[in-house]
Order: C-alpha cells, then sequence, then structure tokens
C-alpha cells in the first residue's frame, strides 16, 4: 500500500534487500510492477550512492538502514516488539522512528504522515523512495 501510495504521487519506489526478504519485496513489486527491484543485486556501496540520490527511505530496523541514515538520507525506521529505538535505532537528525508490537499493525497512514514530513521540505524533491 505504501509503495502505491508513493507511486501516485510520482515517487518510484525502489526495493531492496537480500533473498530472506524476497517473497515480501517480490510481492511489493507484483502490486506496482513500475517499482525498481534491485532485491538481492545491492552491495553496501552500492546502498551509500542510492542513498544519497533517495528522497526518503523506509525500512525495518536493520543493519541497511543504518547505512541509508548515515549518507544523510531522510528515514523513516519500522520498529516491532523485538527492538527499542531508544538503544538501537539509526542516528541522525533525518531519522524518524515509529513501532508498533507487530508491523502488520503499523498503519500506512502513520507511515506517509514521517514520510510526508521528508517530502514537504524543500532541500530535495521527491525523486525516488527506497524500501528494504
Amino acid at each position: 500500500s505504501l509503495a502505491q501510495e508513493l507511486l501516485a504521487r510520482k515517487i518510484t519506489p525502489v526495493l531492496i534487500g537480500t533473498r530472506a526478504e524476497s517473497e515480501a519485496i517480490d510481492s511489493i513489486a507484483a502490486r506496482v510492477p513500475e517499482a525498481v527491484n534491485l532485491c538481492g543485486k545491492t552491495s553496501l556501496a552500492m546502498l551509500a550512492a542510492l542513498s544519497r540520490d533517495a528522497a526518503v527511505a523506509v525500512g525495518n530496523d536493520t543493519g541497511p538502514m543504518h547505512l541509508v541514515a548515515a549518507a544523510n538520507c531522510p528515514s523513516v525506521v519500522l520498529f516491532s516488539h523485538a527492538s527499542n529505538p531508544e538503544y538501537s535505532a539509526p542516528m541522525g537528525e533525518k531519522v524518524k522512528a515509529l513501532r508498533a508490537r507487530d508491523l502488520r499493525d503499523l498503519p500506512v497512514d502513520r507511515v506517509l504522515v514521517a514520510v510526508n514530513n521528508y517530502l514537504a521540505s524543500p532541500v530535495k524533491k521527491p525523486s525516488q523512495m527506497m524500501a528494504s
């Protein structure tokens, strides 16, 4: 739903992850064929380069999201009960942590509010979006 909403706003979702996330990423790509599917195709250096040009990144609490945030990309990081953002959230002024006991219970509208806070910024115009 998030990828569809972003595409409706003229933001091309870029999907990244490892083989472990391929089922979820393939599901998103099937619903939003305009998304760029880079699952299993990005190195850490490539991820950093993509992050520098992204309007915003949305992803769960993973190492790649720390790299994305370190590249100064506006980041919305999703946390479940499995980790605590007070202890493990990526650092930076452009990082927003959202938490729900189960990420399936985190409303897309709540994520979009956080995303919109970055897209409204005059610093960057939305050109693409990354999800991990």
